[in-house]
């Protein structure tokens, strides 16, 4: 099975889904004020996530400070090492929580939440292997906790352990049946397998247990838009862009969505939206796909460049794949080449810039459809294109390899 990746931010997201509670642990000495510390970590903790986030952060900040205080009185107590490190994890502060976490363990080493904390730090980061060992450990040293399984199955996946995974994650959700990250972990087990319909029913459990997931919404669109189901699809797509309408891959999508249910001037206005997240430096890609369709028995593939830019410029790029075929049979361009505009200027200096409509096969042979003065907008190119596919549209000019 190819190695299933995940992107940095999703991982972090899943990760931290995992959350950072944990029991008791028994301490020798001032136990009664670091259960105190626990009871109000735990209360900001909860905060975190309402409307009181400020002030649960505002807590956080103020329990950092009198455990520090605490610990240059008691510094080899180890319960208030993990609880500074579960402090400063929740504050975001990955160096000083697996630095605190560290020196617990270093005191008392047979406690779970502090390899918990340096599992998921490290996890973060580059270490996964390191992560792993931590991650077991604290499984072994607390089973009955859902978010160790979860972080174990999700450096599993990180490790391409798919079945080591599996297990890690039905532990969770025997622990946590409405765990929804675990949920999303599943589906993306069963994407990779191939098992779609399995697939789209965890991702579809996970946005329902957690409403404001939304990666599970994309990928349950993802899904349903593999399956030509265009209504649903837009629907969990809007969704996704209403939870993170900074996320400019969702808006792509909902470009896609509109074109397949011919809803022009929403797609325009979501196509708009898009370039707005472009001048905002908020899209890493120079391009996106516009549109995925089927014609004569043919799966077509849109790319819209956002500039035209270099010799060889183009603003559309139909990728059309015969079935079961990884590469292009066939690809038909909307161009505006540099030295067609050259040649173009030398007759009328001051004539709009000059494009044209080009197939490329994959034995370099070459057809020429058209030119234009003037870009064709979107929809009368998609046109011409379909009457390409269908037959209609003959090329005006062709060459082959070693042809003139």
């Amino acid at each position: 099975m190819p190695r299933l990746q995940l992107p940095g931010g999703l991982l972090l997201v899943l990760l931290a889904g995992a959350g950072c509670t944990a029991g008791r642990a028994h301490a020798p000495t001032s136990a009664s004020a670091s259960d105190a510390y626990e009871d109000r970590l735990e209360r900001a903790r909860l905060g975190l996530r309402g409307s009181g986030r400020e002030a649960a952060l505002s807590e956080l900040e103020t329990l950092a400070h009198e455990l520090e205080t605490q610990l240059e009185k008691s510094p080899r107590e180890a319960r208030l090492h993990a609880l500074l490190a579960r402090t400063a994890f929740l504050l975001n502060q990955e160096e000083k929580a697996l630095a605190e976490a560290e020196r617990s363990l270093a005191l008392k080493p047979d406690q779970a939440e502090p390899h918990f904390i340096k599992a998921f730090v490290l996890g973060s980061g580059d270490a996964v292997e390191a992560a792993l060992a931590s991650a077991r450990r604290a499984t072994e040293l607390d089973s009955r906790q859902g978010r160790y399984w979860q972080l174990l199955g999700t450096l599993y996946i990180q490790l391409d352990k798919p079945a080591e995974a599996r297990g890690a994650i039905d532990k969770t959700l025997a622990l946590e049946p409405n765990n929804a990250q675990a949920l999303f972990l599943i589906g993306l087990l069963h994407m990779e397998q191939g098992r779609h319909l399995e697939a789209l029913d965890a991702y579809e459990k996970a946005r329902e247990v957690e409403p404001a997931f939304a990666m599970a919404h994309y990928n349950a669109g993802q899904i349903q838009q593999l399956k030509g189901n265009h209504a649903a699809a837009l629907e969990r797509f809007q969704k996704a862009a209403e939870l993170e309408p900074q996320d400019w891959r969702t808006r792509a999508k909902l470009v896609q969505l509109h074109q397949a249910l011919g809803h022009k001037e929403q797609r325009d206005a979501e196509r708009e939206a898009l370039l707005l997240l472009r001048q905002a430096g908020k899209v890493d890609k120079e391009y996106f796909i516009r549109e995925q369709f089927s014609e004569a028995g043919r799966n077509v593939m849109v790319v819209e460049n956002f500039e035209l830019e270099g010799d060889w410029a183009r603003r559309y790029e139909f990728q059309v794949y015969t079935p079961d075929q990884e590469r292009p049979s066939l690809v038909i361009s909307l161009g505006s080449y540099s030295f067609a505009n050259t040649f173009a200027r030398e007759k009328d200096p001051n004539g709009p810039r000059l494009f044209h409509l080009d197939g490329y096969h994959p034995d370099n042979a070459h057809d020429t459809y058209g030119f234009f003065q003037g870009e064709p907008s979107y929809d009368e190119t998609r046109e011409m294109v379909l009457s390409v596919l269908r037959g209609e549209l003959k090329p005006m000019s062709s060459t082959k390899p070693g042809k003139p």
